[in-house]
């Protein structure tokens, strides 16, 4: 059989013919023990006339202004620096210190490239991370949508992220707080999807959007007669309906106060009574709320019941607003793009304009703006590459003294001289 054994001799015949850059091998001294052809001739002498030279010769009879092999013996890391700064034309040298299993200093390979072979290699290099990045962006888009995973890039969100971790395979009651837009009944769904009630139901109420008369027959159901327009044969409660999973009951802080007193009474006994009815039912579910609104201030107030805020506030979990959460901004963005794209049949992408005008701005509305935003540059951007540009506040911050009418009074001619007065002014 064949041998596939590469010799000494077969590498070094390989770094002389096939390599088209400088290739030099130092010894542990700086010493040159191997030169291609290539850096022979660069330098303007034979292979013979440079071998077994020192570097520091060599620089001292002005081969080259500076040496990365010096650099690269002396910080034992690899070392990249141009040459020839001096000149347009410089060459990227690029120095690797070799060590023995002892760590000790044996050799430093260098490898000396052109600028334009350079920027042929960074061209290659930008392509597969501009390739690495779109794929990127396409797996977390299929992964949220099948996993209904969280982009939590920032440290921010990882804190909120461990927290659910922990708390999800309890059963103790949790209150998410956040700022309006910032994700809370995404995060109460998925403290539910990893809660071991993740195979019953999940019902989600918005305290805000019910009439306060009706909260309650939505919440414990109701008998039959039990009011004008009832069902004949009753209605059941969502308690009732979410038995032995979870109910979402999002801003909490707007329940009546006659109401958070049956809510408590029914996380204290387990147990609801129908509007109307005599019996009392025994229930099974977990409870999550959530508020934009301080809670503790509206006790304060006495618009919420202490003993409620207690009972229901066993874990608390704090959601970031978006300003707070910058690495999860583009992510974010990308994700939402990718599911215009698919709805739409679609390739547009984030020009990158628009990714530096989207990490400046506030986002007062949180994801819930970022998500209409995406839609809304999707629509009305011309080509594949979306552009965004915040709306301006209609707010005109007046001189002192000044309100709006006296601002732009005044004769004028026209409309058109109107306006054109109006937008100097709004400009200044």
């Amino acid at each position: 059989m064949e041998e596939n054994n590469i010799s000494p001799e077969d590498i070094l015949n390989l770094l002389e013919n096939e390599y088209d850059e400088s290739i030099f091998i130092t010894d542990k001294n700086a010493n040159i023990v191997f030169v291609n052809k290539v850096a022979a001739s660069r330098l303007g002498v034979t292979k013979e006339e440079i071998t077994g030279r020192n570097v520091h010769e060599l620089m001292a009879e002005g081969l080259y202004s500076r040496s990365t092999v010096l650099k690269a013996m002396q910080s034992g890391k690899t070392e990249v620096a141009a040459l020839y700064p001096e000149q347009n034309n410089s060459v990227v040298s690029q120095s690797k210190p070799i060590f023995d299993r002892r760590g000790n200093l044996k050799a430093v390979i260098t490898i000396n490239m052109s600028h334009e072979h350079s920027k042929e290699w960074n061209d290659i290099i930008s392509g597969e991370r501009d390739l690495n990045r779109r794929l990127k962006r396409e797996l977390d888009h299929l992964r949220i949508k099948t996993s209904g995973a969280i982009i939590a890039n920032s440290q921010a969100m990882q804190n909120v992220m461990e927290l659910v971790g922990a708390v999800a395979p309890t059963d103790s009651n949790v209150v998410v707080l956040g700022e309006s837009g910032t994700g809370k009944d995404m995060i109460s769904h998925l403290i539910h999807e990893k809660s071991l009630r993740r195979k019953n139901a999940y019902i989600s109420v918005n305290c805000a959007a019910i009439p306060d008369n009706l909260l309650e027959s939505e919440l414990f159901g109701y008998e039959k007669g039990a009011f004008t327009g009832a069902l004949s044969a009753g209605k059941l409660g969502l308690f009732e309906a979410a038995k032995g999973g979870t109910i979402f009951l999002d801003e909490i802080g707007d329940m009546p106060l006659s109401l958070q007193a049956k809510l408590l009474r029914a996380l204290e006994n387990k147990e609801i009574r129908r509007v109307g009815g005599v019996k009392n039912i025994p229930i099974d579910v977990r409870i999550i709320c959530a508020t934009n609104s301080n809670l503790m201030e509206l006790v304060r107030e006495k618009r919420f019941r202490e003993d409620l805020y207690y009972r229901l506030n066993v874990f608390e979990i704090h959601l970031p607003p978006l300003r707070d959460r910058w690495e999860d901004i583009i992510p974010l963005a990308e994700y939402f793009v990718s599911a215009q794209n698919e709805k739409r049949g679609e390739k547009k992408f984030l020009g990158m304009a628009a990714m530096e005008t989207m990490l400046k701005h506030k986002w007062p509305g949180n994801i819930r703006e970022l998500r209409n935003v995406v839609e809304r540059i999707f629509v009305v951007s011309p080509g594949d590459e979306l552009i965004f540009s915040p709306t301006p506040t209609a707010d005109i911050n007046f001189p002192e003294g000044k309100n709006k009418e006296s601002f732009i009074d005044g004769d004028f001619a026209n409309l058109k001289e109107f306006t054109k007065t109006v937008e100097k002014k709004y400009i200044e």
